[in-house]
């Protein structure tokens, strides 16, 4: 005797409820994994940048002060310089040439004296009668 296999069907029957309930609990489960492992990452983003921005401030002082100095530091080097290179200038140039342009310098003055007098006294116009009587 062979026995007749019966198959049974289930029927099951969903409540929309509890599968509604069942997915949203699954999506905010979804999104409280995300965050915790989102978490020590951001943690240490705030951590570096709170570094950086100590480590930037350190700078932002030392380069104030630098700026403020440095007028200072670049006249101090102009001058020190162009006194250097202008002693060696001097001792290359023969000694002549510089008397030679001591000498220019004074007939410059005695120039610039003698045509201050002549601009204060005017000079009467020579003519040949004046010429012959002196």
């Amino acid at each position: 005797m062979t026995k007749a296999k019966t198959t049974k069907t289930v029927k099951t029957t969903f409540k929309t409820t509890d599968t509604l309930r069942k997915g949203l609990r699954a999506y905010v489960g979804m999104y409280g994994a995300a965050y915790e492992r989102a978490l020590p990452v951001y943690q240490k983003a705030v951590k570096s940048y709170d570094d950086y921005a100590v480590r930037g401030e350190k700078l932002e002082t030392a380069a104030s002060v630098y700026a403020k100095d440095a007028t200072k530091t670049v006249r101090e080097f102009a001058t020190t310089r162009y006194t250097k290179r202008s002693a060696q200038l001097r001792a290359i140039l023969p000694a002549t040439a510089n008397d030679r342009i001591v000498a220019l310098e004074t007939n410059i003055v005695n120039l610039s004296k003698k045509i201050t007098t002549f601009s204060k006294n005017p000079v009467t116009k020579v003519t040949k009668k004046t010429a012959k009587a002196a």
